[in-house]
């Protein structure tokens, strides 16, 4: 019980930073760049804190659950990502969308990569 309280807390922490990081970085423009770094960002932080969890670094296996189902959870989402590229091939901005999603599949996998490498070098 006293799990799902504190990673419900930490999902309303995560959705209430995206919303703040989406008020922050409004832009001219039409490219999504608010949810594009929030999933960049919640991605490289979520490989990282996996990775050091496994390879027994010191983390308490409650906080890693919470951080990473709670907030970064809430952090970055997938439905906004696919939203906005039905709203740019609906405003006619195709090539945009592809750069959209192609960027955002691309750069996830590298922080991805970027977060296990990281959680590695520092563990060692």
């Amino acid at each position: 019980m006293r799990e799902r309280l504190y990673i419900s807390v930490a999902g309303a922490l995560g959705a209430s930073t995206r919303l703040l990081v989406g008020h922050l970085l409004i832009v001219s423009g039409s490219f999504p760049i608010a949810t594009f770094l929030v999933n960049m960002i919640g991605t490289l932080l979520l490989c990282y804190i996996v990775e050091r969890a496994r390879l027994g670094g010191r983390l308490n296996p409650l906080a890693v659950t919470v951080i990473t189902t709670g907030f970064l959870g809430a952090f970055t989402t997938f439905s906004a990502v696919s939203i906005e590229t039905v709203e740019l091939l609906s405003n006619g901005l195709f090539v945009l969308a592809v750069v959209y999603v192609g960027s955002s599949l691309i750069g996830g996998l590298a922080m991805a990569a970027f977060g296990f490498s990281l959680a590695r070098r520092l563990s060692a």
